[in-house]
Formats: C-alpha cells, sequence, structure tokens
C-alpha cells in the first residue's frame, strides 16, 4: 500500500498499489513551483482514497489542466491535465514508493544549472 501527505499532514492519500514509474517534469511551470523539477506518478482518482481532501484547493489553469494544493501548508498534491489525466506528487509518499524513475519529460525547458544523464 502506498501512503503519502503534504507537509502538514492535513491532506492524506492511500492507494492499494506502488506508485510504479515516476516522471520527472522540467517543464517551466514545474520548475517555479517545485524550484527545481518534479516528481508524479499517474493514478485514476478511483485508486486514491483521501483523509482531508477538503483542505485542498484548486487552482484551474487557462490550458483547462489544474492543479491540487494543500490549502494550510501549500504543497503540491495533484495535477489533472487538460485530457483528465492525474498525476500526483511522488515527494509526498510517506515510507517505500515501490516506484522507479520512468523518464524525464520537458527537457528543453530543464534548468541550465544541471544535466540529465539517464
Amino acid at each position: 500500500m502506498l501512503i503519502a501527505s503534504c507537509l502538514c499532514g492535513a491532506v492524506r492519500f492511500e492507494m492499494d498499489r506502488p506508485a510504479g514509474a515516476i516522471t520527472a517534469c522540467h517543464c517551466t511551470q514545474c520548475r517555479k513551483l517545485s524550484g527545481h523539477f518534479a516528481a508524479s506518478f499517474d493514478a485514476a482518482p478511483e485508486e486514491i482514497r483521501w483523509t482531508g481532501a477538503e483542505g485542498i484547493v484548486t487552482h484551474e489553469l487557462p490550458s483547462g489542466a489544474a492543479r491540487g494544493f494543500c490549502g494550510t501548508c501549500g504543497s503540491k498534491i495533484w495535477f489533472r491535465s487538460a485530457d483528465g489525466a492525474w498525476s500526483y506528487e511522488a515527494g509526498l509518499i510517506d515510507g517505500a514508493s515501490g516506484g522507479h524513475l520512468g523518464e524525464h519529460i520537458y527537457l528543453e525547458d530543464k534548468g541550465d544549472y544541471y544535466e540529465v544523464t539517464a
């Protein structure tokens, strides 16, 4: 079982499977939101069981995508793409993730201060 929580613990979620493939996103939005690049894993909404979901603040993007943040501590929780795919922040995972780095995306937007070699 995968268990995850925001920094303050107000928002928690779990699911019955490991994270699996984790994507490192180097797009400008992810870099500016995280201060580096973002790491996330995909899961269907029906796989997730929430505690404190009422504390999530949703930011709708002009593209039709959206991001969810903890309204108390500001931790990024999830991203919903314009086509309805959901991803969840890998850094929220408490304990073992059962995941592995699957791919790097938007490398053309990555910061000039680091190299991606894998």
